[in-house]
């Protein structure tokens, strides 16, 4: 330093005055349910976009994400749309590319909030036909606006589907698009099939005569090899107005509001009621009497009451049948049991559990854990981040699927047109083909276990978030806190011999003995 003057050294760019770094690049496809060749639709667009993303140098591929035959309304049943949303939180994409918004989302807010989530994590999304690009700052307002169009014409069909169907409900034309048990739907007409018939005439006749929903379930179980019969199928036919052949209409509605999701009718909308419909398998007599015993014993039910929702309620599933425990009093005293014992006729060997026990269980557990912490917590996160090398080598993986994916679906249509022309016959057709489209089904198995590997990451970091809360917790405990139960324990599995395994942030789990 010189006269008070600080001298600064300049380091030199590494990149030329023209170099970029190549963009990490994906691409989300989405065929719609209403394809008409929703197979060949779906390979086209992955091999569209890996040869698009291929072909530009200052692009590097990633990945395709494509979901196939979901509806685009409803982000929750699109998991490669959420594998993609959870790569660009992790920094694995800078851009991704789409056909258009209506691929992308038909609901205009869950549009906007995932296109901002990926803002946050600086990927941009371009939409090809409708030449918007996120990356520009004006293109937030079009991209609503476009979202909105998609959104509304979701909303419309669904307005249109509906108002077909009352109509036809109205002026008793509508057709039934499924048979219930005892029937079967042959030209647009319920037709009796004799030997179910005979099924639901004794499920009425035993039903009269005073036997339980659950012991008609456990007879027809112990007499028929199938179907397997749950007390839930025999309240459906002890209700169902079908089998005394009349038809109640518009039991459930689509509400015009996305997500598009049937609801029961609970009188939002009129019903419908159209009598000698098809062909009677009960009397009214025998039918009417049903309902009214059913209600006595559904009232006599609800005296009893159930009492408030327990803390341990739906926490609790058995291991060896995999049900859910259900509480049980005995001389006024909370237990819990497994569902199944007893349920239709099932045995099921697990033990019941007091409250008591439970709780005494975790805090054992608790204590045990935070004294081994870093043998069962640290060393396991460091294992953990050692292993993720393998998702690198997962996506190379990824990729030659999809070319093999790509090269079977061209097989496929090549296959089609000979046949269309005449050159090979049906049998060599549909024996090509059965096995091509074995083997795509094949790979897509092995696709989607290969991405399921980069589950490590989200296994970290639900084990640093395990760690986190550790560290605010008491190490040690005398009795149950609520609060840091339901904080850290993400199930609790009753075990064949008496044991009780608690199910930790990050997939640890620990192992009790219950005296």
């Amino acid at each position: 330093m010189n006269n008070g003057i600080r001298e600064v050294r300049v380091i030199k760019p590494t990149l030329g005055a023209n170099a970029e770094r190549k963009l990490r690049v994906a691409a989300y496809c989405r065929v719609s349910t209403d394809s008409s060749d929703q197979i060949n639709s779906f390979i086209a667009q992955m091999r569209y976009y890996s040869d698009y993303i291929r072909n530009h140098e200052s692009m590097v591929f990633v990945d395709i994400y494509a979901d196939e035959g979901i509806t685009g309304t409803c982000v929750n049943k699109r998991d490669e749309f959420k594998r993609m949303l959870k790569d660009c939180q992790n920094r694995k994409i800078d851009r991704v590319l789409v056909k258009s918004v209506q691929r992308f989302a038909r609901n205009s807010l869950e549009c906007i909030e995932s296109v901002r989530v990926l803002a946050e994590c600086g990927v941009s999304v371009y939409f090809e036909s409708d030449n918007i690009d996120t990356k520009n700052m004006n293109s937030e307002m079009i991209l609503y606006i476009k979202s909105a169009f998609a959104q509304g014409e979701s909303i419309s069909a669904s307005k249109r589907m509906s108002t077909s169907f009352r109509m036809k409900m109205e002026d008793g034309t509508f057709v039934a698009t499924s048979a219930p048990y005892g029937y079967r739907l042959i030209d647009k007409q319920l037709i009796v099939c004799p030997e179910e018939a005979e099924i639901v005439k004794k499920i009425f006749a035993w039903y009269l005569a005073g036997v339980g929903m659950n012991a008609i379930a456990a007879t027809l179980n112990r007499d028929l090899e199938e179907p397997f019969w749950a007390v839930c199928h025999i309240r459906y036919i002890l209700s169902n107005e079908k089998y005394i052949g009349d038809t109640m209409m518009q039991k459930t509605y689509t509400p015009p509001m996305l997500p598009l999701r049937n609801r029961p009718n609970r009188g939002e909308r009129p019903k419908y009621y159209a009598e000698d419909t098809h062909e009677a398998i009960i009397s009214k007599e025998d039918y009417e009497a049903a309902q009214t015993l059913r209600r006595r014993r559904e009232e006599k039910y609800l005296k009893q009451g159930n009492g408030e929702k327990l803390f341990l309620s739906g926490k609790v599933r058995c291991r060896e049948c995999g049900w859910v425990y259900k509480k049980l009093i005995r001389k006024e005293e909370v237990f819990w049991v497994c569902s199944k014992k007893g349920n239709s006729g099932i045995a099921c060997k697990s033990r019941a559990y007091s409250d008591a026990e439970v709780f005494s269980a975790f805090v054992q557990m608790y204590n045990r854990f935070r004294q081994n912490e870093k043998v069962l917590l640290d060393e396991t996160i460091t294992q953990l981040q050692n292993l993720k090398t393998k998702i690198t080598m997962g996506n190379s993986q990824v990729a030659e699927i999809d070319g093999e994916i790509a090269s079977l679906s061209e097989q496929n249509s090549m296959y089609s047109k000979l046949h269309t022309k005449g050159i090979i016959d049906d049998v060599t057709y549909f024996e090509k083909t059965d096995s091509i489209k074995k083997q795509i089904e094949d790979l897509r198995v092995r696709r989607n276990k290969l991405l399921s590997e980069d589950e490590d990451e989200r296994c970290i970091e639900e084990l640093r978030h395990l760690k986190r809360i550790l560290n605010d917790s008491p190490k040690t405990l005398s009795e149950i806190d609520k609060e840091l139960f339901t904080s850290i324990v993400t199930n609790i599995y009753a075990e064949q011999n008496g044991d009780i395994t608690f199910c930790l942030l990050g997939e640890l789990q620990l192992r009790m003995e219950v005296k």
